[in-house]
């Protein structure tokens, strides 16, 4: 337990810098598709690889429940620094294409405050943590399944 935690923190900190590199960069005007490198949606698929291989390491009972809480709290957390991030590109109008109102952004002259604040931002991290907890689940599980202990003799 203590190595899921570990590696979930461990997760939850690579996930926090590549918001902020991303951020710098978009900010700096790099091209987008270096600022595509730097988005936390890579991490969807490979934390739960990790996950899985971790706990396929130490669990003996309750893997897949483990997988779960894992997949699911990394998904929750990255998605709610995500979050403000559309909240901050609202207020401070960030001129990033991801952040435009065209593409289902927070920014642009037909946002409201309630909208650019809250329901943009939680609409997409709820349609974020469902989506990446499946994909997780799904990868994690078929780690769980190749790395399964042998049976004792």
């Amino acid at each position: 337990m203590v190595e899921d935690r570990k590696l979930l923190r461990n997760g939850l900190i690579i996930a926090a810098i590549v918001i902020v590199v991303r951020i710098v960069l978009e900010q700096i005007g790099a091209p987008e598709p270096v600022n595509m490198v730097f988005g936390v949606a890579w991490l969807y698929l490979i934390m739960p690889v990790l996950f899985g291989w971790s706990i396929a390491s130490t669990h003996t009972a309750g893997r897949y429940k483990a997988l779960f809480k894992d997949v699911f709290l990394f998904a929750l957390y990255t998605r709610l620094m995500v979050a403000v991030t559309y909240m901050l590109a609202y207020l401070f109008r960030w001129s990033a294409p991801r952040f435009a109102e065209s593409n289902g952004g927070p920014v642009g002259e037909n946002i409201s405050l309630l909208r650019g604040i809250l329901l943009i931002p939680v609409l997409n991290a709820v349609t974020w943590i469902i989506t990446a907890t499946i994909v997780g689940m799904i990868l994690g599980s078929i780690v769980l399944l190749l790395k399964r202990r042998p049976a004792a003799a």
